[in-house]
């Protein structure tokens, strides 16, 4: 299995061929419904305090990080109907959310690995493949590895101009980075995922759904948001919770969160960002069904 997931996480490495999924391979209708059941409408405070228990601490100095190019998703270790049925759900979802979708021959920037072991996996390559984890601190490697549920995820991530210019360095010159004057409310720079990795623990997948997983996947994938375990809020993210009832796809706070995440030119301070996500949570408790 370990070689398994090492050819995948090659591929993604090298950008070379693999049998992704592409925005020809049936994505889902916009047509779908992805959200369930109404609440009542929380206090804003209650729903910031949400967002932190998933988000953590963001550094203010930098805005979100989210998906700017196309999403092309590789998938391996289900049968390849399952793969392409919980990679069809994650770019419907990504549709609707305005994220351009790779090509027929698209390079894969985003793999979900069902495996063994996903704890054992992620501790080999902490050991043998560090460059694998991009940004991230040791600590926050180990934190992934410590992590005792099925699902070990971590997103490489890149920081540009608020015109999406890259760092540059020429021969050996220091990095450099241009960028505009900043404001009290817009930040001059963005963070962009530039690629994402998810290990399901396979076993952990049995009696849940193609869509399940898939609205779990998105919100794992095309946002950095960490489960935690609770009750006051009911969300996609507690499908793998032990001994919770986990709703049978995205809800409405998932939805907002997501739209709100997503809403803008993703370089505010993570603070006026989340204040805007509150609204869009806000906007789809209060209208409750499914939505198109």
């Amino acid at each position: 299995m370990r070689a398994t997931v090492m050819t995948a996480l090659a591929w993604l490495a090298s950008f070379g061929t693999v049998q992704a999924v592409s925005a020809q391979a049936g994505t889902s209708s916009p047509l779908d419904p992805i959200v369930v059941t109404a609440r009542p409408l929380p206090a804003k405070r209650e729903t910031l305090r949400w967002f932190r228990m998933i988000a953590g601490h963001p550094n203010g100095s930098e805005p979100l990080s989210r998906m700017t190019q196309p999403l092309c998703i590789g998938g391996v270790g289900l049968r390849r109907d399952m793969v392409l049925g919980i990679a069809d759900r994650i770019m419907g979802n990504a549709m609707r959310l305005g994220i351009e979708l790779g090509g027929e021959k698209c390079s894969p920037n985003v793999l979900v690995l069902f495996v063994e072991n996903g704890a054992d996996q992620v501790k080999w390559l902490a050991d043998h493949r560090p460059g694998i984890f991009g940004r991230l601190q040791a600590s926050e490697v180990s934190a992934i590895i410590r992590d005792k549920g099925p699902v070990h995820v971590w997103h490489i991530t890149a920081i540009t101009s608020r015109d999406g210019d890259r760092i540059m360095q020429f021969g050996n010159e220091l990095p450099t980075l241009t960028i505009p004057s900043a404001s009290r409310i817009d930040l001059p720079i963005k963070s962009r995922i530039a690629a994402a990795v998810m290990l399901i623990d396979r076993n952990a997948v049995y009696g849940k759904s193609i869509n399940q997983i898939g609205d779990y996947a998105s919100m794992r994938l095309l946002a950095e948001v960490r489960p935690r375990n609770s009750e006051a809020v009911p969300s996609i993210l507690s499908l793998f919770d032990t001994g919770s009832s986990a709703p049978e796809a995205m809800t409405p706070f998932d939805w907002g969160y997501l739209r709100g995440f997503y809403a803008g030119q993703g370089n505010k301070p993570p603070a006026f960002q989340f204040a805007d996500m509150a609204r869009f949570v806000d906007e789809e408790i209060k209208n409750g069904a499914a939505k198109p």
